[in-house]
């Protein structure tokens, strides 16, 4: 069942559920999938489908991850708000970060670069205790560093297991499935960084 967004949660932008629908319909729509057939190639329900294409709540993060591997597009086309018109300079306020839209409250993802249209992509996440990705590894053409600021972290590319302190980073090509794992009782957090962008 979908957890439906608190709407006092200042996390949780006005029109979040809404926003987030739209976006997957209209790519649903733009790739020529029927609600059913996204619904069968994401191996999630049509009823679920169907609930976040009409805002009534966000879905998973493994379950966005699903539903940008059956369209063909990277998770970052998920990140609400508009993608502002590219300039030489960009300053993205602390305040003003685009979010990208998830059910899970103990986790956010931040885009810290203006959008993913650049030559470089950047993000910050805040991955809560005993959160993983195993089930919906990501894959995504492009490399990746991530660096840990907060916390630790397991990262696993390609079954193998890395354990990251604060400060390790690490680097890999983003086209070898990947997963994340909390196995603390603290959340972690992350900077990311990938070129070109393709979260």
């Amino acid at each position: 069942m979908t957890q439906q967004p608190d709407p006092s949660d200042p996390n949780v932008p006005p029109g979040a559920p809404q926003e987030l629908g739209d976006i997957v319909r209209s790519l649903r729509t733009a790739s020529g999938m029927s609600l059913n057939a996204l619904a069968g190639a994401a191996d999630v329900s049509s009823g679920l489908l169907s609930q976040i294409e009409r805002g009534n709540g966000n879905p998973s993060y493994s379950t966005l991850i699903k539903l940008a591997q059956a369209l063909g597009v990277g998770v970052g086309e998920f990140f609400g708000g508009q993608d502002p018109r590219p300039k030489q300079v960009d300053l993205v306020r602390a305040s003003a970060r685009r979010r990208l839209l998830l059910s899970e409250h103990d986790l956010s993802y931040e885009l810290l670069t203006p959008s993913l249209n650049g030559q470089l992509g950047m993000i910050r996440a805040e991955i809560g205790a005993g959160w993983s990705n195993e089930s919906a590894p990501f894959r995504h053409d492009g490399e990746e560093c991530v660096i840990v600021v907060a916390g630790s972290l397991v990262v696993v590319v390609g079954g193998h297991r890395h354990e990251l302190l604060v400060g390790d980073t690490i680097t890999y090509d983003a086209s070898i499935p990947h997963w994340y794992a909390n196995r603390t009782a603290e959340p972690a957090v992350l900077i990311g960084a990938m070129t070109p962008p393709s979260f």
